[in-house]
């Protein structure tokens, strides 16, 4: 029997889940109540991420596996504690060595090191950060793959309605008040020019500036084919699946030197600036502008290639590499 324990349950983890096609012989253990709506292919059961819990009391008594997401969640902790299963942790932190590193250096070596048989990270930075902590044991890489059976390049980049499309929360880690700053200086040499804002309603409508609340893959994959340009300004944000996501719809990249995937993702499909720098983004958004339509093409046709390193297809199969591994 193979546990996930998964918190919030995004789009792309019940879409990964739901890939692997395990029915009865895995079970989803999630602080999401609509899970068992969206998973289709296994068991669900609800928890309180903030309890702690022992296999038996939780109705499993048979599990081998436990992938679980978050050591800071105690209800998949204190289950991984028992040792029972083989523990997979699934982390997606990039390395900053910063003083709160620095102690979770020694902190993970007092209380995890110890309870983890191997750790699912999905690239090169949260890689490097897991080593820095001092984890010896088995890592692999590809924790992450967006729905490439619904992201896909449908639309010459040339013919595209929206210069620029931001998709995520409105929240103030995603830095968006320089997105719209940078913006409105571009409509300033380029008043014709459009961005698409996507995941929320707390922004007002400027000029060339059209904003969208929260919708599902398919409307955001068709919103993607529509734009020419992902633009992630986050202060933070240590992977951002909408990335793999935007280039598999052909969309060119500006991304934040603080996005985890622009290792993976960022070649030379596009920019990467400093978050802290609204000059410096609005240099990228001006150079997007000012391509050629035959580089802008070449750009999109570099993103599609690139997206194909990951998929569903992928993910599946470095899950049961490790399933292979730390038998």
């Amino acid at each position: 029997m193979i546990v996930i324990g998964w918190s919030e349950l995004p789009n792309y983890a019940v879409d990964c889940i739901n890939y692997l096609n395990l029915n009865d012989k895995l079970i989803v253990l999630t602080d999401n109540k609509k899970a068992k709506y969206l998973i289709k292919n296994a068991n669900v059961k609800i928890v309180d991420l903030s309890k702690n819990y022992t296999w038996e009391s939780i109705g499993i008594l048979n599990a081998k596996y436990f992938f679980f997401t978050g050591w800071n969640n105690r209800a998949f902790i204190s289950l991984a504690r028992e040792k029972k299963t083989k523990n997979i942790c699934l982390i997606d932190n990039i390395l900053k060595k910063n003083f709160r590193q620095f102690l979770g250096k020694f902190y993970f070596k007092l209380f995890f090191n110890n309870i983890f048989d191997a750790v699912f990270v999905p690239g090169k930075d949260t890689k490097e950060f897991v080593k820095y902590l001092g984890f010896k044991k088995l890592i692999l890489e590809g924790m992450y793959s967006c729905n490439d059976k619904v992201f896909k390049n449908k639309k010459n980049i040339i013919k595209r309605k929206f210069d620029f499309i931001f998709v995520g929360k409105f929240i103030e880690r995603k830095n968006l008040s320089a997105l719209i700053q940078a913006f409105k200086n571009i409509q300033k040499i380029y008043p014709k020019s459009k961005m698409l804002l996507v995941g929320g309603k707390n922004y007002k409508e400027y000029h060339g500036i059209k904003t969208i609340p929260h919708t599902n893959s398919k409307n955001v994959a068709g919103l993607m084919n529509n734009s020419k340009c992902l633009v992630l300004p986050s202060l933070e944000e240590h992977w951002g699946v909408v990335v793999h996501e935007s280039i598999c719809c052909g969309c060119v990249l500006i991304l934040s030197s603080e996005v985890g995937s622009k290792r993976e993702f960022l070649k030379k499909n596009g920019y990467k600036f400093k978050p802290e720098d609204t000059q410096e983004l609005f240099n990228k958004m001006r150079k997007i502008i000012n391509l050629t339509k035959n580089d802008l093409k070449e750009k999109s046709k570099l993103s599609s290639k690139i997206s194909k390193k990951r998929s569903l297809k992928l993910w599946k199969k470095q899950f049961f590499k490790f399933i292979k591994k730390i038998n």
